[in-house]
């Protein structure tokens, strides 16, 4: 599943390519990807409306429509934006299509449709039930070391659950969690509570450097495979110094780690 790396990505496409143009049509073959929506009520909220800005929340972007809506999109495991530059082109497994008056057009596609798309009459995320119970934002600049503190104590659970509770931090999920406790070299199945604070600090750190830098390389983490243990992960894996991964059932999802580097 796309996690918050991932899905700023795609913010930052739909935003270059999209704001400020207005949307002239909207197509949607049916499909589960609409949620409180029909295809007829999307185009009425949508058509004549120009899109002002893309941002994000947690693994959801949010796309503030002309008028005081927003067009939330979740991608699920296989979703995807593309933008066409042409009216022409369809990408396989579109699911919603978004024309503009320039002729370009931005498709959301989805193999397997397991994302989806709704539109709420209002721009207040607390009025967006989607969002509802999400934790801080990881890289905002409030979310100070002193709250992500105070967040992990409050748990006596794994850090690679910890990271991953959308109630405490939102936007991880079991890839960067696996990543984060790499690069911080801390054991994804220590209990949150027997760390100690310098564990902590570290944790806390690599989580900003890790989710930053993976934004910066457009969360293409293959082409730095020396620096990051995401390529890596899997059966027969090493880790970037080169030692044999181990897999491990953490809460339900399969953690990989460097038994020799993480303590």
């Amino acid at each position: 599943m796309p996690e918050l790396p991932e899905v700023e990505v795609k913010r930052k496409l739909i935003e270059r390519t999209c704001a400020g143009k207005t949307v002239t049509a909207v197509e949607a073959p049916p499909s589960r990807v609409l949620r409180n929506v029909t295809r007829a009520s999307l185009r009425r909220g949508l058509v004549g409306r120009k899109l002002v800005a893309a941002r994000r929340r947690a693994k959801f972007v949010l796309i503030e429509v002309g008028g005081g809506s927003t067009l939330l999109i979740h991608f699920g495991m296989t979703g995807d934006a593309v933008f066409v530059d042409g009216a022409r082109e369809f990408p396989p497994y579109w699911k919603a299509r978004f024309v503009f008056a320039d002729g370009g057009s931005i498709f959301y596609t989805d193999p397997r449709m397991f994302g989806r798309i709704a539109l709420y009459p209002t721009l207040d995320q607390g009025g967006i039930p989607d969002l509802a119970g999400l934790g801080p934002e990881p890289l905002e600049r409030s979310f100070t070391f002193a709250r992500f503190g105070a967040a992990l104590r409050s748990r006596n659970t794994t850090v690679h659950q910890a990271l991953m509770d959308q109630r405490l931090i939102a936007g991880i999920g079991n890839i960067y969690s696996d990543e984060i406790t790499w690069q911080a070299r801390v054991l994804p199945y220590r209990k949150t509570l027997d760390l100690d604070d310098g564990e902590l600090r570290l944790l806390y750190e690599k989580m900003k450097w890790t989710l930053r830098r993976a934004v910066a390389l457009d969360a293409e983490l293959d082409r730095r495979k020396d620096s990051f243990l995401i390529p890596h992960r899997g059966k027969g894996g090493r880790c970037p110094n080169g030692h044999p991964l181990e897999s491990r059932t953490i809460g339900g999802r399969t953690s990989w780690y460097c038994p020799v580097e993480q303590e």
